[in-house]
This record gives C-alpha cells, structure tokens and sequence, in this order.
C-alpha cells in the first residue's frame, strides 16, 4: 500500500498541533447545569469525538451506548431524564478506555457512584490525559523522522510508522489489560493484608 509521504508529514504535523494545544475540560468547567441526553452527546464528542478515525463509524458517543452504560451501571441513571457533571465525567473517561479495554475491565477502573470520588478521580485522569498525549506526540514524532527526511526514501517510511504505532497500542492495551486483572473483588484482602488482620 502506497502513501504520500509529504501529506502524511502535514497530516502528522497537523496531529502535533492540536494535541499540544488540546486538553480535556477541567471539572469546574464541566457544566453546572444538568443536561438533557442529545446535549451531553453533543458535548462528549465535541471533546473525544477525534477518537472516530473510520469514516463508516457513526460517532464515538450514541444515545444506545449511553443507555447500555447506565444498564451496565458504568455511570449513574440520570436523574428525570437529565445528567450532571459526574455523567459528563464518567462518559469522558469511558469513552477514552473502550478504545483499549472492554466493558468488565471498564467496570473495574471506573470509580463508584460517588460525586466527590468521581472528581477526584476525574482529575487524576485529566492529568494523566494530558501528561500521556504529550508522550505519544513524543514518541510519534522520534518513530515518524524517517517521515520528515526527505533524503529517506524506502517507500516504507509512513507503514514502518503504522506497524510500529499498531505493536505499542497492543502493549499498553496488555499491560492495561494485565493491570486491570489483579484488580480484587470488593472484600476481598490481600494475602498480606489478611495476615495483618489477623
């Protein structure tokens, strides 16, 4: 398969642009009002929506897939038809973990149906949204210089990139997956901390 080096160098360049001015929304500048479930759609993917790469994908966030995450108690039931910043939240974080991990593994890092741990947890994950586009525009910009040099030319330049990009998406989604597995069920102790209870 064939690419257009230059494009591919402008799109990358591009890429590198609106991560660095790109961030998720503080929690203060979540709305304080309550909104109707097309608002928080609407809203959702205006943030995350750049995760669609595949023209034949609807959007990232539907009205069903809000539904079946409040039936998988992912996030809370609205309340008369309407949703919070703790929604708002919760759905931000969902949408950027179902693009690594499934729905179990989901339920296991997501935090309960607390408004006070939601924030606190939100804001950890702000920072960690931040701090990690960073790194992949990092890394992306050292794997992409045979891209940029234009005395290179295999004609391999940009798929040595797409495989590259492909096998580090399969190892952070393994180690997340791997991570997510010694998660205990609640009740559960630690072999250590059943020997201190005892």
């Amino acid at each position: 398969m064939g690419y257009d080096k230059q494009l591919v160098a402008e799109k990358l360049t591009r890429w590198e642009r609106f991560l660095d001015s790109y961030y998720l929304p503080e929690w203060e500048e979540l709305p304080k009002i309550d909104l109707y479930l097309d608002q928080v759609i609407a809203l959702v993917n205006n943030y995350v929506g750049f995760f669609v790469y595949d023209p034949v994908e609807e959007k990232l966030l539907t009205p069903s897939m809000v539904n079946n995450y409040v039936k998988l108690r992912l996030i809370p039931a609205p309340v008369r038809k309407k949703y919070g910043r703790k929604h708002i939240a919760l759905l931000l974080m969902i949408c950027t973990f179902k693009q690594s991990v499934g729905m179990a593994a989901m339920a296991a890092i997501l935090p309960p149906d607390d408004e006070e741990i939601i924030h606190q947890e939100y804001l950890r994950f702000t920072a960690s949204y931040l701090r990690i586009s960073r790194y992949v525009v990092e890394h992306a910009k050292a794997s992409a210089e045979p891209i940029f040099d234009e005395t290179s030319n295999t004609g391999t330049e940009v798929s040595d990139l797409i495989v590259g990009s492909a096998i580090a998406a399969s190892f952070a989604r393994l180690l997340a997956g791997k991570l997510i597995a010694l998660h205990l069920p609640d009740g559960i102790l630690s072999t250590h901390e059943q020997k201190e209870e005892i």
